[in-house]
């Protein structure tokens, strides 16, 4: 049933003003009961000589226009005031489906449809997706403000928890913390099995919503269709599960919390970027960093495999930033791996006690288009079959190539800022070094053209030429007008 919101495919970017128009008041069928304008009232009117509630139009002179909804006076004093508050539910939803633009709104007319209505009516009554998109923006607004005001009045809320990372756990921490005053809201804690997203459509959930379809949602660790009246805590590029928690909930990170933020967010390196910016030496960072990895691991895999993993990264110093060839670990956890290394955009080349190969990150798209590994997300899969030696010649050659474009988009970064004649150097020892390196004229070429959206600013075209210029024994320049 449509309440007092614009539908969302009306709301774009920016709140905006609305023209206030006539609101047609619909009956349960569609019909029209009566049109209100900005400048007339609704009024709820006890009457009881005459034995009933009437919710009446008024114009601006305070003349009776038109009875919208009628039900019995009722003489048990909790009775009346349950109706009454129901009453001025629909006159709240009238005079704001006028202040929002809206053009029509169906409302109850007696006393069984008035239940059904309040029935469906959110127990928070605002634009949800307005909400998610505010919170997806990392930053409290208006519609985060509208909605802690509604929780002082303890409306009915249910929190769908279905945790497998850190972060969800402390971000279901945050709200039951912060919440803890509020008897209508209501945590509902999933087993999750799996240690993946659990879907709105799972049984449990939908029957949970079945007895309560005007309930607010919350949803952590679930994904999917949301419904409704529904808010999805999950991680995005600007704000992760934690930090919408903490803006729904105006809590304040204490420094673990923090790190676990920037953890979910942009695994190691977030964290090591944080540490450095409170100012927290480095023997700090790094505790944290893998103290946090292994207590985050443990929602999905053993503890003890947890750990040998951590020993594993500690005993190659890779969270320093130096190269390896291939980890090996007992059962493959991706997210550990990211919360461990802190210079893990590098790429690696990771093997289970399994025998899978997967490699985190190729930037030129190589071992999908020409070595046939499958892509999952960030990540490669190594065809089953292939050869250990074959695998890690194929993974080195990306590496490589990935540290090529990671460190050329630095230089051109750098030249900016130069003269023509120093940025040329510049990017001509950046080429000869990578010579060095078994990079030749082909593979730069190459490399560089399959990494186009990796340097949107940049003409590739211009690049190539130069990588042709120093790497080749002739020149484009050969011949001049004189």
């Amino acid at each position: 049933m449509q309440m007092i919101f614009k539908k969302p495919e009306e709301v774009f970017g920016e709140e905006e003003s609305v023209e206030k128009q006539p609101l047609d008041l619909l009956s349960v069928k569609g019909d029209r009961i009566s049109t209100v304008l900005e400048t007339e009232n609704i009024e709820l009117l006890l009457e009881k000589e005459q034995g009933r509630i009437r919710l009446v139009q008024k114009n601006s002179g305070g003349e009776e226009l038109k009875t919208l909804m009628e039900c019995p006076y009722a003489e048990n004093a909790d009775a009346r005031k349950e109706l009454t508050d129901m009453m001025t539910a629909v006159k709240k939803d009238i005079e704001s489906a006028i202040e929002v633009g809206r053009t029509s709104l169906r409302i109850p007319e007696s006393k069984y449809e008035l239940f059904m209505y309040m029935r469906r009516r959110p127990s928070i009554p605002m634009d949800m997706d307005k909400l998610n998109r505010e919170l997806s923006s990392g930053e409290a607004r208006e519609n985060v403000a509208l909605f802690r005001s509604f929780l002082e009045k303890n409306p009915r809320i249910n929190v769908y928890v279905g945790i497998y990372t850190l972060g969800q756990d402390t971000a279901y921490r945050i709200l039951k913390q912060e919440w803890r005053m509020l008897s209508n809201v209501r945590f509902i804690v999933l087993e999750n099995y799996e240690k993946k997203p659990i879907s709105w459509s799972d049984p449990r959930i939908q029957e949970s919503l079945k007895d309560s379809p005007n309930v607010a949602s919350i949803g952590i660790g679930i994904k999917g269709d949301r419904p409704r009246y529904a808010i999805e805590l999950r991680t995005e590029d600007l704000a992760s599960s934690v930090k919408k928690a903490a803006l729904l909930s105006h809590h304040l990170f204490n420094i673990r919390e923090e790190m676990i933020d920037a953890q979910t967010q942009g695994f190691a390196k977030a964290m090591w970027e944080l540490g450095a910016r409170r100012g927290k030496s480095e023997e700090f960072i790094r505790k944290t960093v893998e103290d946090l990895a292994l207590e985050d691991a443990c929602y999905r895999i053993s503890e003890t495999a947890a750990k040998e993993i951590v020993k594993k990264v500690q005993e190659r110093g890779f969270n320093e930033g130096e190269d390896i060839g291939l980890f090996r670990v007992p059962v493959l956890d991706r997210r550990l791996l990211l919360n461990l290394l802190k210079k893990a955009e590098n790429g690696f080349l990771v093997v289970d006690d399994a025998g899978q190969f997967q490699y985190y990150r190729d930037m030129t798209g190589k071992l999908v288009m020409q070595y046939g590994w499958e892509k999952d997300e960030c990540w490669y899969i190594a065809p089953k079959g292939k050869e250990e030696k074959e695998i890690r010649a194929e993974a080195a050659k990306v590496l490589l190539e990935g540290k090529y474009l990671q460190a050329l988009g630095k230089i051109l970064m750098e030249n900016r800022n130069l003269s023509v004649s120093d940025a040329y150097s510049n990017l001509k020892n950046f080429i000869i070094s990578y010579e060095k390196l078994g990079m030749g004229e082909g593979e730069q070429i190459e490399t560089l053209g399959l990494a186009r959206d990796f340097f949107p600013k940049e003409n590739i075209e211009e690049i190539q030429t130069v990588i042709g210029e120093v790497l080749s024994e002739g020149s484009l320049y050969d011949n001049f007008g004189f």
